[in-house]
């Protein structure tokens, strides 16, 4: 399997394209594998790291011109080409996720979904897991899939969470497909709407008739052709109960989350995991930080941390679950997504505050005002100034929620460190 990816990149002129976490993970395999490899890196950052001593090193605005120089681009997640390159040098892009799940597929079960993705693959890793099974988790989770190549043996399966972003350019699809759902997002990677459709249909996409493919809530996205189509088993999650969902004790709170927990039966059968197991295991298993996170009670107000809610289904899903939501937290990055759905949901429900953070404050201001929203809208220029703000206005013995519907991108790193700084702020503010 190693020597597969190996043969495809042997004698090749390579290109590292992105040297974030996974393109550093595809230097170290090829220094490893292929020390005689002729291998270059290209990122838009400037990179200062001893690491890349005596490797070619292309940065700046015009680091996407590197490409036209190279036989293999190995393409990071991170890096957003849409249309600037010319379609024969895209045919060169490949990927860790390409070349592994080529390499790997009948081992492993691959997960996506806009949102879900990463609760859904721990919760299936932990169930194998504490059920005997020999298992790896690797992917979007944080840890590059090339790191566990010498680790792999044939009896070993390998959970993987998938991005759109690594979907985007594979030529092959997991043995076991989940497609949890298909909403509005990461539109600024792409250059339509469709191109990120697409890119997560390749998860079953090259699948055949031995394969699974589970799906749920993507028929807004993807028409029922696409699934009918597929070569694979289906499973349509939404209508299956695999466990009596009164048999589940879970910390995992909201809807969604009891499908995302059908989706772990689903596979645990197949593995053979008897429900005492799996139901052991699923009340073991604890929520991953930022998703409807609870912070904890400060003047009898509760605080929830739901951060990684970018897109504004997840909103609703979130408000749904804490349903005395007092007090929300809406805005960040401006993507340009429709947030009529989201704001006609928040004026039918029993929230009374609508703290908004900046850049998308105005548009959100604009639809509310449109939608006649007669509650309190209160701007907030940053994260210390709405937590003073949600002190103020919640009322006592109701709930706080972040939920932003929009990415942290401009204003923090990430996700994780949007939602550290609201936590932080709350104990710092009480």
């Amino acid at each position: 399997m190693k020597e597969q990816i190996l043969d495809y990149l042997r004698n090749k002129s390579i290109l590292i394209l992105g040297f974030g976490r996974e393109g550093r993970s595809s230097l170290d395999f090829i220094r490893k594998n292929l020390p005689e490899a002729q291998v270059a890196i290209a990122d838009q950052a400037e990179i200062v790291d001893d690491v890349v001593k005596n490797t070619t090193i292309i940065t700046g605005n015009n680091y996407l011109e590197a490409c036209n120089d190279f036989d293999v681009i190995l393409k990071a997640p991170g890096v957003i080409i849409k249309d600037k390159l010319a379609p024969e040098v895209k045919a060169k892009i490949t990927s860790q996720t390409d070349l592994f799940v080529r390499a790997y597929r009948d081992q492993i079960i691959g997960v996506t979904g806009t949102k879900g993705k990463s609760t859904t693959s721990s919760l299936i890793y932990h169930v194998l897991h504490e059920s005997g099974i020999n298992s790896a988790l690797v992917g979007n989770i944080g840890k590059p899939c090339f790191d566990i190549i010498d680790d792999i043996t044939p009896d070993m399966t390998i959970v993987f969470e998938l991005s759109a972003h690594q979907l985007e350019f594979i030529q092959a699809s997991p043995h076991i497909a989940v497609l949890l759902n298909i909403y509005e997002e990461h539109f600024d990677h792409y250059t339509t709407p469709d191109d990120y459709y697409a890119a997560k249909k390749n998860i079953f996409k090259f699948q055949n008739e031995n394969d699974l493919l589970i799906y749920g809530d993507i028929f807004q996205h993807a028409t029922e052709d696409n699934v009918k189509n597929a070569r694979a088993t289906k499973i349509n999650i939404l209508d299956t109960t695999i466990i009596p969902r009164e048999k589940i004790q879970t910390k995992l709170l909201g809807e969604h989350n009891q499908t995302n927990i059908q989706v772990a039966a689903a596979i645990a059968h197949k593995y053979g995991v008897s429900d005492e197991q799996f139901l052991r295991a699923v009340a073991s298993f604890q929520p991953l930080p930022h998703r409807l996170e609870y912070v904890g009670t400060y003047h009898d107000i509760k605080f929830y941390n739901d951060s990684i809610a970018t897109a504004q289904e997840a909103v609703i899903n979130a408000i749904k679950t804490i349903d005395d939501t007092d007090t929300i937290i809406l805005g960040g990055m401006d993507r340009g997504l429709d947030y009529h759905p989201l704001v006609d949901f928040i004026r039918n429900s029993n929230i009374t505050n609508v703290i908004l953070l900046p850049a998308t404050n105005n548009r959100f201001q604009q639809i509310f005002d449109e939608a006649e929203y007669h509650q309190k809208l209160i701007h907030a220029k940053d994260m210390r100034e709405a937590i003073k703000q949600a002190y103020a206005l919640t009322t006592p013995g109701k709930s706080c929620l972040l939920s932003p519907a929009a990415a942290s991108y401009g204003f923090y790193k990430n996700f994780e460190e949007r939602g550290d700084d609201y936590k932080s702020l709350i104990s710092m503010l009480k």
